[in-house]
């Protein structure tokens, strides 16, 4: 009968051990929501950079073949200059307007002298010329005794730190320097010409 107590008992334990190790079923944990991709990729930014900029060569090819019609209307079919030599003129005229900002600014007579053209030294070292533009100016209190003075008393003071931003051609050798204003019209402040090959200012005569 002992026996039979003990043999009971071990069958006992066995079934408690072996429910105990059942192992509890996890309840599966929801998948986490995958979330889109919100970021512009590499490649459609360049391709958005690279729209903006052939839109902005167009604007500027269409700016500079509107300066260029201007800038040449004056010119006859027999003397008409291309696209190349208007943009060769105009920033050669433009970089001497820049030195000459920097001549003016020293008063330098005879670093000036350096960008008139002949002729125009000519006329102005006629005293009987002098004396005509003289009698032109506003302040009566000045007094021109020679070309130095036209530089210091004329031509500095129309001039000086003026935003030239186009040329105008009467001819193929002779050009305005002009400011564009915001209503489109144009200030001249400087006339050049041609000579052998070489721009130079023409003074105004009187």
């Amino acid at each position: 009968m002992k026996k039979i107590y003990i043999l009971f008992a071990l069958i006992l334990g066995v079934c408690l051990v072996s429910c105990g190790s059942t192992p509890v079923e996890e309840k599966a944990k929801p998948e986490a929501p995958v979330e889109k991709e919100t970021k512009t990729s590499v490649d459609e930014v360049e391709d958005v950079e690279d729209e903006v900029e052939l839109i902005n060569e167009e604007v500027k090819s269409e700016e500079d073949e509107e300066e260029y019609i201007r800038s040449t209307q004056a010119l006859s079919a027999e003397e008409l200059v291309t696209k190349d030599e208007f943009a060769e003129d105009k920033a050669e005229i433009l970089r001497i307007i820049k030195e000459l900002q920097k001549v003016m600014e020293k008063e330098d007579v005879e670093d000036w002298l350096s960008y008139v053209d002949t002729a125009s030294k000519n006329f102005y070292s006629n005293p009987a010329n002098i004396r005509k533009v003289q009698k032109k100016l506003p302040n009566k209190a000045i007094v021109l005794n020679g070309i130095g003075d036209y530089f210091k008393y004329v031509f500095i003071p129309s001039r000086k730190n003026r935003e030239i931003t186009e040329i105008r051609y009467i001819s193929k050798t002779n050009t305005k320097a002009v400011q564009v204003n915001e209503d489109h019209s144009i200030t001249r402040y400087y006339q050049f010409i041609k000579v052998n090959g070489k721009w130079y200012v023409q003074l105004d005569r009187v």
